[in-house]
């Protein structure tokens, strides 16, 4: 054992003794250097050929939001184009439409109409009624665009015997809500202001009385007022 043991001892000797020639070959310096470059060289290689980690948009969940711009308005509306037109009717045109092209689309205005006293440039909403008044002798100015139901032209009541109105006037003094509400610039609520203002009060005396009711002022009496009587 102690022959085995020493001759083991003799080969560890000559090993260390191989060792430090060689060390003392190279030198302390070039060894250090190359386990220097062995060690860089080495870390290079492990973070060019380790795997990426895994991008967080691949980890979080996407999500979508709408708001209310991202809805594109309705791409056509219908609009009821009505009086001193060529093709007066429902026409459907582009969303983003103006008075004007309402017109257009009803073949345009005729020799009568009143383009001044409306708004040519307003925007046009669906369902909504675009109505070109007419000229006449005296009228209100109006600058936009009305979106009113027709004020159709009616026969006028007949007249208790012993007046004398205008031809194609209505008597304010006698005539129904209905009646009342075929006059220029008459909605439902002003034609039941009159019929309650009269019967509170009593008849009108002349058309100028129309002042004293809410909701009429002057230039909505100057527009009714070819198209009036009392008696």
């Amino acid at each position: 054992m102690r022959a085995h043991g020493d001759v083991l001892s003799g080969d560890v000797q000559k090993i260390r003794e191989l060792v430090l020639q060689w060390i003392a070959f190279v030198g302390i310096r070039r060894i250090v250097a190359g386990v220097g470059t062995a060690a860089f060289v080495v870390g290079v290689g492990w973070f060019v050929l380790s795997p990426s980690p895994t991008p967080v948009e691949a980890v979080l969940p996407v999500v979508t939001t709408s708001s209310a711009t991202d809805r594109s308005p309705s791409s056509t509306v219908r609009v009821h184009v009505a009086g001193a037109v060529q093709r007066p009717g429902v026409y459907e045109i582009p969303g983003t439409s103006r008075v004007i092209d309402a017109l257009k689309a009803a073949g345009g205005s005729l020799a009568s109409a009143d383009l001044e006293g409306i708004n040519l440039a307003q925007t046009i909403v669906d369902a909504e009624q675009v109505f070109i008044p007419r000229r006449s002798m005296s009228r209100p100015r109006v600058t936009v665009a009305p979106r009113l139901r027709p004020t159709p032209r009616t026969t006028a009541p007949s007249v208790p015997s012993g007046s004398s109105p205008t031809s194609r006037t209505v008597n304010i003094n006698t005539a129904t809500s209905a009646e009342l509400e075929s006059l220029t610039g008459v909605g439902p609520a002003t034609a039941r202001a009159i019929v309650a203002y009269r019967t509170s009060k009593g008849p009108f005396s002349k058309v100028e009385d129309l002042l004293n009711v809410p909701g009429i002022g002057p230039a909505k009496l100057s527009g009714m007022r070819n198209e009036i009587s009392v008696s």
